[in-house]
């Protein structure tokens, strides 16, 4: 008898422990499981942006002597870029040579706006604007004259 109890058991336990998986069911969430059954509201998400800018701007600014720009988001650096690089085209998530590409860990929120800006490195600031971070997105952004 106690061998059927002990053979019952192993044989249902996984059955019913699958039944109960639960996790985010959010697709845009970067802990999302497709065989997740029930969601627990612990999603948590991230979204990427790559800035980027063209021969024009890099000649513009070697010239106003301007050798090396500083990315920042929230007053937070990201990235720092010669000026002496530039992009022909526009950058993606996965050809981000020549531009500063972050990802921003965004909690469990979908939507975040942030401040972004660009100094030289003695702290000029030469652009500043918000910009929204969408969750499970890559967004680029080019800086223009």
């Amino acid at each position: 008898m106690n061998k059927f109890i002990i053979l019952l058991s192993i044989v249902l336990i996984p059955f019913l422990t699958s039944c109960r998986k639960t996790g985010c069911t959010d697709e845009d969430s970067v802990h999302f499981k497709k065989d997740i059954k029930s969601d627990n509201s612990q999603c948590l998400y991230e979204g990427s942006l790559v800035f980027w800018y063209n021969k024009e701007v890099s000649d513009f600014l070697q010239v106003n002597d301007v050798y090396k720009l500083n990315f920042y988001l929230d007053n937070e650096i990201v990235g720092s870029l010669s000026t002496e690089h530039y992009r022909e085209t526009e950058p993606d998530c996965n050809d981000y040579y020549n531009a500063v590409k972050t990802t921003k860990k965004m909690g469990d929120l979908k939507t975040l706006d942030y401040q972004f800006s660009v100094k030289t490195p003695d702290s000029i600031e030469i652009w500043r604007t918000s910009i929204i971070v969408n969750a499970n997105t890559c967004s680029t952004l080019q800086l223009g004259l």
